[in-house]
């Protein structure tokens, strides 16, 4: 029996339970279903419980963007996570200015080369790319969803050259299973024509020839990031090219600003709500394939395909030491930074979980999303040695044409090869542990089948995935031992769903994201999807619920790589 279990055990017999007059059991006469709360000035899916989609598209909002942006190299002077950042910026300000339109989860793996031949992108450590049928794949089980769920039109914009040709296939096969019950389009305005308008600006107000502002990292990604976002711009690494020859950067970045970003960003805006009002109003025909049109690149300078070294290792050294800012999220840092993480011995990496489903009235649809980022950060700095790469918030949630309003499931083979290609992306700069962590009990069959697999094929060069479902399983137990020796809470009381776990963990981590006003026992409602009674949740036991899953997913971990015991008493060894 292991330590904490035994502990655990200690635990359970010096604290007696209390008796507590509470409801157990569903209570007789519930509504069939309720009201929803208010919902407050957001137009994402994340930050908006179920019932707050479900009314507001009985209202009319029936009109979802997904965004695609990506994980990609961006020069030694900006993040790996730029295309994102701006995505959910633009995004936000095109929805609110179309009208009667929400927000999707953002894309943060897409296409961005190969993990065989590591040129482009793929050749700077942080990079993770998904091959673009499986990108496809994603994004049509992720229209699938939102159609079931009420939505009748479906946009795709993508901040990256590389999503182009599948955004446009995903919007092709979503309307031919449609056959006009509801619409997806591609808005490639956004990043095709709005770049031509940049790249035309720059020329006629700076007198830069177009032939010299280049197209990756460059002076237009950078003033939008330093609009954006300017932290996650190292100001000291900008230099014309980067500085050094295959830095990353296309073109010259030292006369970017903010006050350009500004501009830059509203010419995608109007770009794309332009078009969106015009393909909704029948003016305008969709876009042609990406073959036929002009517009930036999504990849740098191609680079020959080399000895199978980590990319940690092959990539240029750089000019001037790197200094990583206080996180641990690849999409946070540059490309040195990560190399020189790797380097400096943080082989190990986290690829966190969540989901985008239904949790009540009471909480938002982003809970497993929020919930897992924030273990998975609290994991990777008591390891020491961790990094993070970005959450995976499309897992399976059953069949995505019977999901309820605002969640997302993708479905396996299809969230089995995303895990597979974030791993093999990781490998290949030269991660040694690549571990997958899981907030929803769903998701942990598609990690175990995938760490397996790679395990196995990786094993002569003793690379190690592992799926550690003690995160969610023995992390949930012991969770649960707590709360009945602390509490006297049953699980019936706990709930399995929605409950007091759960609610507790997000006031802890996101009490926002909580309608405090809607907790009631098994939701109110029998339409809820709350299991157990959430009116008992508080922001400290989710802390502790967090410390348990953490430490369980820790243990495991630990357990994993320790050396094999020899001699009397070596037992079978840890699980």
């Amino acid at each position: 029996m292991r330590k904490s279990a035994l502990l655990l055990c200690v635990l359970l017999s010096l604290i007696s339970a209390p008796s507590l007059g509470v409801l157990a059991q569903r209570p007789e006469g519930l509504p069939a279903t309720a009201a929803a709360s208010r919902a407050p000035d957001t137009v994402f899916l994340e930050d908006l419980t179920w019932a707050e989609v479900r009314d507001l598209v009985k209202a009319g909002t029936t009109t979802v963007i997904i965004g695609t942006a990506g994980t990609e190299q961006k020069g030694p002077h900006m993040v790996d996570g730029e295309h994102k950042f701006v995505m959910q910026f633009a995004a936000d300000k095109i929805a609110r200015a179309v009208g009667r339109t929400l927000v999707a989860p953002v894309v943060t793996y897409v296409p961005e080369g190969s993990w065989e031949s590591l040129g482009g992108h793929m050749g700077k450590p942080g990079t993770i790319t998904l091959p673009e049928d499986r990108f496809i794949e994603l994004l049509v089980s992720a229209g699938r969803s939102l159609k079931a769920g009420g939505f009748t039109t479906v946009l795709f914009l993508g901040e990256s050259g590389g999503n182009r040709s599948g955004m446009r296939s995903a919007a092709t096969r979503l309307n031919e299973l449609w056959k006009d019950a509801a619409r997806a389009f591609w808005i490639d305005d956004y990043y095709t024509k709005s770049h031509a308008d940049q790249n035309r600006h720059i020329t006629d107000t700076m007198g830069i020839p177009a032939d010299q502002i280049g197209g990756h990292a460059n002076l237009l990604d950078t003033s939008e990031m330093l609009f954006v976002d300017p932290k996650h711009v190292r100001r000291n690494k900008i230099a014309p090219g980067g500085g050094y020859p295959n830095s990353g950067v296309s073109g010259d970045p030292t006369r970017s600003s903010a006050a350009l970003g500004k501009i830059f960003i509203q010419m995608k805006i109007d770009t794309a709500v332009a078009q969106i009002k015009g393909l909704l109003a029948g003016t305008l025909q969709p876009a042609e394939p990406p073959a036929a049109r002009g517009g930036r690149g999504g990849a740098a300078a191609t680079e020959p395909a080399g000895p199978r070294l980590p990319t940690a290792k092959t990539a240029p050294a750089g000019i001037s030491p790197s200094q990583a800012p206080d996180t641990v999220f690849i999409d946070e840092l540059t490309w040195e930074e990560t190399r020189d993480a790797i380097n400096a011995g943080k082989t190990t990496v986290i690829i966190p979980t969540g989901g985008t489903e239904k949790n009540g009235y009471h909480m938002v649809l982003g809970k497993h999303n929020y919930l897992v980022a924030h273990s998975a950060n609290l994991m990777a700095r008591r390891l020491g040695n961790t990094l993070v790469a970005p959450p995976i918030q499309y897992v399976p949630e059953g069949n995505p044409d019977r999901v309820p309003p605002g969640a997302i499931s993708l479905p396996s083979p299809a969230y089995e090869q995303l895990l597979d290609a974030a791993a093999r992306s990781l490998k290949a700069h030269g991660f040694t542990h690549i571990l997958f962590i899981g907030d929803s009990g769903g998701n942990q069959a598609g990690m175990t089948a995938v760490a397996t697999t790679l395990t196995e094929e990786w094993k002569a060069e003793n690379i190690r995935v592992l799926s550690l479902t003690d995160y969610y399983e023995t992390g949930r137990e012991h969770y649960r031992a707590w709360m009945l020796a602390q509490f006297g809470y049953t699980d019936a009381i706990v709930g399995s769903h929605a409950g007091i776990s759960d609610t507790s963990q997000m006031l802890h981590v996101r009490p926002e994201g909580i309608r405090k006003e809607l907790l009631k026992p098994w939701g109110g409602a029998t339409d809820s999807g709350v299991s157990g009674d959430p009116t008992k949740a508080t922001a400290d036991i989710g802390r502790l619920g967090i410390e348990f899953k953490v430490n369980a997913a820790i243990a495991q971990y630990r357990a994993a790589i320790a050396p094999a015991r020899t001699g009397r008493g070596a037992g079978t060894g840890p699980r």
